[in-house]
């Protein structure tokens, strides 16, 4: 039992090695805050369509637009060219070879290349927030939903109905990361990992719903975390918290998560990496 927990530990250290040296490599890519400045630019874009006013109204419908846009349109598919070049960046320049020589095992590198992508989205959902409550704040008005002068919703209630969308919301998010890694994993080009990912990602969004699998998918679901947030900005009644929409979108993200790291880390270790 102790060499397994020493054995487990000392493999704990290592991935955790490994991220640190993969989060300052991002942090040293000009690429890397594409996918921010985006997302700020996209939520300040916003007012352009929904005007924000100090008139005593609740513009809190502002965030619930804001953020989405910014998150599940933007954002995820600047998650997944980021992430489709994790692994293809290594095993086009061959480094990967280096890598793996310190020691690092394969499904160690590929632990580290997952919590690199997993911590972008979280650092994309965090920005976004913080822009769309910003503009919200300083633009229009965040004291709570109210209808005939009677409070449906304080604001403490849509601060925790958007903490809660924002946590669901990362479930989807990681995983487009897991899936983006996979094909990541396929090829050593890092122009045809990113067309490959975002392309093959548009074309089953498209074709899901005429094909009968859209359920299945977590892009359908990709929304669902919002939609409580976005009802209650509306004062209406979102119904449970944890009803069949929310396990439906954490049963798919979870399931999609788990089938693309096993095809990803089999592939990694099958790989000729000399070849």
């Amino acid at each position: 039992m102790n060499r397994v927990l020493a054995t487990g530990l000392s493999s704990a250290r290592r991935i955790w090695t490994a991220y640190t040296i993969e989060v300052l490599k991002a942090a040293r890519l000009k690429f890397t805050y594409v996918g921010p400045a985006l997302v700020v630019a996209t939520v300040c874009a916003v007012p352009l369509l929904y005007t924000l006013e100090r008139d005593g109204e609740s513009d809190y419908a502002f965030i619930a637009r804001a953020t989405p846009l910014a998150l599940n349109v933007v954002g995820v598919f600047m998650l997944v060219i980021f992430s489709s070049l994790l692994v293809s960046t290594e095993l086009a320049s061959g480094t990967v070879r280096f890598v793996l020589v310190r020691p690092l095992r394969r499904h160690e590198f590929l632990a580290a290349k997952l919590l690199l992508g997993m911590s972008y989205a979280v650092v994309l959902a965090v920005i976004a927030s913080a822009a769309a409550w910003a503009i919200a704040g300083v633009f229009g008005d965040l004291k709570g939903v109210t209808y005939g002068g009677e409070v449906l919703y304080t604001g403490a209630a849509i601060t925790f109905a958007y903490g809660f969308g924002l946590a669901l919301g990362l479930f989807p998010l990681f995983a487009a990361v897991a899936y983006a890694v996979f094909i990541s994993s396929c090829t050593r080009s890092t122009g045809a990992a990113a067309g490959t990912s975002v392309g093959v990602f548009l074309v089953v969004d498209t074709v899901k719903s005429h094909v009968g699998i859209d359920k299945l998918l977590f892009t359908t679901h990709i929304e669902t975390p919002w939609r409580r947030f976005a009802d209650l900005c509306d004062g209406i009644d979102p119904g449970p918290w944890f009803g069949a929409a929310t396990w439906w979108c954490l049963a798919t993200s979870l399931a999609s998560f788990g089938i693309f790291v096993v095809i990803a880390g089999y592939l990694l270790a099958r790989r000729d990496l000399h070849a």
